[in-house]
């Protein structure tokens, strides 16, 4: 006996399943636009760029000695008060020591006096305004994993607003701004678009929201055949059911939307979680101090008049200096350029030169900085070396490398493979900041375009319009939906 489908009894109780899902995803997805021209705008989104000052005579090693430093993770030359210092990092997670370049002495609680005149110069408020500052370790509720930069310093202001910055004082720039309001909007979105009540549990998160997608994509597929199936018999079948003729009205207006949404949400869904799956740590490199080379800041002060920051790079056992002559932009500044619309384009205009690699053994010479990384690059991939394709430095975000990503500059190597991995490493840290195949290209292509409507002739404020239209039709035709059910039993 052939067992006939029946759409509509599908279409309803399916449809039904979905209603908490769909309510949570358009009320969230609402929330994101106006959190984006809610968040606070920095005052600034570069780091001070003012000229180091290192005396000739200055001795690394024997200050580090001197203050019984027998080891490190990471050294660098910033500017603080108008002055340059030693900044130095024994434990990633601990606040790192400050000694003066001039005198060699150390300033207590140097990494949080830096970190306050970071969020200062880039909240334009005044010192004097900070209230709390503390060191986060850790992702929490409060700075979640989508920031990417650990460890922070936490900075609060005596603000109405109750405004907060994080601060990675390790490469002098500021991770997120924000306050009560945009907290509150992140809390709603996190809750009802990520379903943040079960994270917990990501297996039984993915299996769950995975199903509700699929669910909602049948559910807008039946309902778009049962319109063209029984349009003919529409106007009499629903003369006297108001409720039935809007909810199929609606439903027809907004479907290629749902479909838009919940598949490319779905797909999205899928590559996050393999993406997390892949884990990258950020390999840590001790330097012993007896081991040093005899650093020669003679020559280094010699030929950097323009440095702004100088890092101290462990490729491997092997030290070279990182030197920057400007401070790259902010991520925020690229989230905050696309919350008042303008393109990424614009930034690719006037990104600044990437910083310098020196040896530390002959500060005449200049290095390449993608042979810097390939080692590292190879080493995340577990490939050798010879299985490089091309390298290229990254001064700014673009569509492959988004801003969500955080860190720059960067250099992207390419692997040979059918895959076409590229792996994104920042110079200064060795950190991955991401791995990128072919399918994340398309995802994330994807994600922007059909997801978040990122069209590059659309107008942001329009897109942001017609994205809560549409996403408030979706709501009322659940409700509508919803209610016929109700009505029924």
């Amino acid at each position: 006996m052939k067992i006939k489908f029946n759409w509509m009894i599908w279409h309803k109780y399916i449809g039904l399943a979905t209603c908490v899902g769909i309510i949570l995803w358009t009320l969230s997805g609402i929330s994101h636009p106006i959190m984006t021209h809610l968040q606070p705008v920095p005052a600034a989104f570069t780091a001070p760029a003012k000229p180091l000052n290192i005396s000739p005579n200055f001795n690394i090693k024997a200050i580090l000695s001197a203050q019984h430093i027998d080891h490190f993770e990471k050294l660098a030359f910033i500017s603080l008060n108008n002055k340059t210092y030693l900044r130095v990092t024994q434990q990633s997670i601990s606040p790192a020591r400050y000694f003066d370049v001039i005198d060699g002495k150390e300033l207590i609680s140097g990494d949080i006096q830096y970190a306050n005149m970071l969020a200062s110069h880039f909240t334009g408020r005044a010192t004097s305004d900070i209230i709390n500052t503390d060191l986060v370790t850790t992702f929490s509720n409060d700075y979640h994993e989508v920031n990417r930069l650990l460890p922070v310093w936490r900075v609060d202001f005596n603000d109405a607003s109750r405004l907060h910055a994080f601060i990675d004082v390790d490469q002098s720039r500021l991770s997120t701004l924000s306050n009560e309001t945009r907290d509150t909007l992140t809390r709603i979105f996190r809750f009802g678009h990520n379903w943040s009540f079960i994270d917990g549990a990501p297996k039984i998160q993915l299996i769950i929201m995975a199903l509700a997608l699929s669910a909602t994509l049948f559910s807008a597929i039946s309902g778009l055949y049962l319109y063209f199936r029984l349009r003919n018999k529409a106007k009499q079948r629903l003369a006297q059911a108001p409720i039935k003729r809007w909810h199929r009205r609606l439903g027809l207006t907004v479907a290629l939307s749902t479909l838009m949404f919940a598949g490319s949400g779905l797909f999205h869904l899928i590559m996050s979680y393999q993406q997390a799956k892949e884990s990258f740590p950020t390999p840590i490199l001790i330097v012993q101090t007896k081991d040093l080379p005899a650093l020669p800041t003679q020559l280094l002060a010699k030929n950097i008049k323009q440095a702004v920051k100088i890092d101290l790079v462990n490729n491997d056992g092997k030290l070279f200096w990182l030197v920057q002559e400007n401070m790259i932009k902010a991520e925020v500044a690229a989230l905050v350029t696309e919350a008042h619309d303008h393109s990424h384009k614009e930034h690719s205009h006037s990104a600044p030169a990437g910083p310098k690699l020196i040896s530390v053994d002959d500060a005449h010479t200049e290095l390449d900085m993608r042979s810097l990384v390939a080692r590292r690059a190879a080493n995340y991939a577990k490939l050798p070396e010879t299985e490089i394709v091309s390298s290229s430095l990254i001064t700014h975000f673009d569509n492959e490398y988004g801003f969500i990503f955080k860190r720059l500059p960067v250099v992207k190597v390419q692997f040979k493979g059918e895959t076409n991995p590229r792996y994104f490493v920042e110079p200064a840290t060795g950190a991955l900041a991401v791995k990128v195949e072919n399918i994340d290209g398309l995802e994330g292509f994807v994600f922007a375009l059909i997801h978040k409507w990122n069209f590059s002739d659309l107008n942001k404020d329009l897109r942001d319009i017609l994205v809560i239209l549409f996403a408030l039709g979706n709501l009322i035709v659940a409700i509508l939906g919803f209610s016929m059910f109700l009505k029924k039993i």
